[in-house]
Order: C-alpha cells, then structure tokens, then sequence
C-alpha cells in the first residue's frame, strides 16, 4: 500500500481505503482500476489516495484508529457541530461515545508509530481536522501517560477545538489564495466564538473548553487572540498547538498543498522552546512516522523507493523499499534497512511541494 497524488494513479492501481464525500461513501476499497475515477477524485478536490500496487505489495500503514471508528466520529462530530447552528445547544453525549471508542483504540495501539493521514475532500476539512487533532493530542497524552479522565478530556476539548468555525463565513474560510488582513481578522475571532459556545455546558471541565480558546497561542506570545504565554497555558493547550499545527501543515487545505511529516516535525523541532514546548514535541515525534509508511522517498545516492516499515526507536532510519536507480529508471525491487546500512541517508520526501517562502506564508494562518 501507498499513498500517491491522484495525478500519478494508473490503471493497475487498486484502492486501498475507501473514500467518503461528506457522510456519503463513494468509492470502496478495493475498487481497481482506479485511473478511472480520476475526474470525481478532482471534482471532490482529493488531491491524494491509498492504492496498492506492485510496487507497493506488503506495505501495511498503520494508524492510531480504525477507519471505521475515524469515519464515526467524522459523522458524529458534523452532525454535533450542525445541531448547534440549528439550535444554539452543544450536545455531547453522542460524541461522548465516538470519544470513548477513539481512546480504546489509541490505547491498544501503542507500539505502532502512525503513518495514516486521512483522505477526505476539502469542504469538510474542519471535521477531518477535528478528529485528526484530537488522535495527535491522544498520543501525546498517551506518551505522557495521562489517566483516563484526563485522556477523556482532552479529546472531547480538542474534538471540539474548532466549533467556533461554524460562526464564520464559509466564503472566508474556503478561500482560495491569501486572505486579506480583514478575512484574516475574521478567522482568528474563531477561537474566542469557540470558547463562547462550549462555556455554555456544565459537562465540559473548564481546561477542555479553554482549548478551544488557547490551541492558537503560543510559548513565546506570538499567538492569538490573548497572546498568552508560557505558564498561562494549560498543558492541554501546549498540547493540541502541537497537533493541531502539525495535521494543519500535512493536510491540504483549500489555499495551500500539504507539507510532508518530516518537513512538517522539523517545523516543530525549528519552534521548540519559542512556539511550542520542547518536552511535548520530543513525547509527539516518538508517537509518529517522521517518514510515513507508503511514502516516496529519494536516498543520498539518488536512488527512490518507498518507506516499507520503521525502525521503532530511530524514525530518521526506516527500511526503504527501492524502486528506482540513481538514474531514475525502473529496477526490480530490493530493500534497504538504513540502520544497517548507514552509508545511505534520506534527503527528500516526494510528497514536498512548494517552496519554503511560499510555506512560510501559509504557517502565518495556521
């Protein structure tokens, strides 16, 4: 299995996980045949898929959930989100569910490092993002070794980070290109509208609801709406900044192309002790594939291949499948372990699109 644009899909690719469009499931796993179904990929603005392939037969990329627990609470979570525009009133007991099926699995999952990043179109980004958060936020409170209340907290607060989105114009928020610094303002009034809404239930503790407000601010002062910093910050806080910064630059979104998982933990790593705080980013990045299961990837000797597993302790060296010569043509494959191997380093994920000034930019809306 691996994970390709829908620009590089051929006709011998079979879809590996399914493809839902809002609550709708459109294309089933295992549907070959995929070059098809391009045109409907386009038209939903997916821009990448899971197949499997030849070339990719025997990669396994696990994830902290089941797709079927993620599609769940994807649905619950709208439907949570779409009740309280119709009646003003935040009702938590269906996702108080979905929650609890989430933490059971990322719970028994401790021993993976997860590679997924769900596929989904991009007018439901909030939902997908929302329930990305609070799996990332998970693993670190997992790492950390949080109880279970505290675990139960701090999905429910980051499943809920975003819910002040609901209030703010879907022409701002779907924009395409850069926003001006009035949408800009408008989007950043998110945070307080969130907080606003969630204060209104005596079921959430005051740290859950608190994320909403805080998961834009920053160690240094740098964020918003309060520009608080340091010891004002909730760890809860520190922590769904840290997610929901690092799923923001590895999703596309509907103004800029997804950052890959290494471009996007050197991000943190470059911010530790400014952003973000230094211990939480070390306890997240042993919690993920820093280069992701199914990836492309070209190696120090001009070779490509795709990442086959990881080595559990030393994520910069996984074993690569190599499918490619420094020439760039195709070879039979053979694979690399880059721990016994040292010779040979990884230097670029293929999945890397832009340039640095133009990412740079793009972090200013995170």
């Amino acid at each position: 299995m691996r994970l390709v644009s829908v620009d590089m899909i051929t006709p011998d690719m079979t879809l590996a996980f399914p493809v839902y469009c809002k609550d709708a499931l459109v294309i089933n796993a295992g549907k070959d045949n995929m070059s098809r179904y391009i045109p409907n990929l386009i038209n939903m603005g997916i821009q990448y898929v899971y197949v499997e392939d030849g070339l990719s037969e025997g990669i396994e990329i696990p994830d902290a959930i089941t797709v079927k627990t993620r599609h769940n609470c994807k649905h619950v979570l709208r439907n949570t989100m779409q009740e309280y525009v119709e009646s003003s009133d935040v009702k938590l007991y269906h996702l108080s569910d979905s929650i609890e099926n989430v933490i059971n699995e990322v719970l028994e999952n401790k021993d993976i490092q997860v590679s997924l990043n769900d596929i989904g179109t991009l007018d439901e980004h909030t939902y997908l993002h929302s329930v990305n958060v609070s799996v990332y936020s998970l693993l670190i409170g997992r790492g950390l070794n949080y109880s279970r209340k505290k675990l139960e907290e701090l999905a429910m607060g980051t499943m809920l980070h975003d819910i002040g989105k609901t209030m703010i114009e879907p022409s701002i928020q779907f924009k395409e290109g850069k926003l001006t610094n009035q949408e800009y303002e408008q989007i950043k009034k998110h945070a307080e509208i969130g907080y606003y809404i969630l204060s209104k239930s005596s079921k959430l503790p005051e740290a859950a609801k608190k994320i909403a407000l805080n998961h834009h601010e920053r160690l240094d002062g740098s964020g918003y709406p309060k520009k608080k910093e340091g010891i004002e910050l909730h760890e809860y806080d520190r922590i769904a900044a840290i997610a929901d910064v690092y799923d923001a630059l590895t999703s596309d979104r509907c103004y800029k192309k997804k950052w890959s998982a290494a471009e996007a933990v050197n991000f943190l790593i470059e911010n530790s002790g400014t952003m973000f705080s230094p211990e939480l980013v070390q306890v997240f990045i042993q919690q993920i594939a820093i280069f992701p299961n199914g990836s492309l990837v070209s190696l120090s000797d001009g070779s490509i291949g795709i990442i086959k597993d990881q080595n559990r302790h030393v994520p910069l060296r996984p074993i690569v499948r190599i499918i490619r010569d420094a020439e760039g043509m195709e070879i039979t494959p053979y694979e690399v372990d880059l721990m016994k191997v040292l010779s040979l380093t990884i230097t670029d994920s293929q999945l890397e699109i832009g340039n640095q000034t133009e990412k740079r930019v793009e972090v200013e809306y995170l």
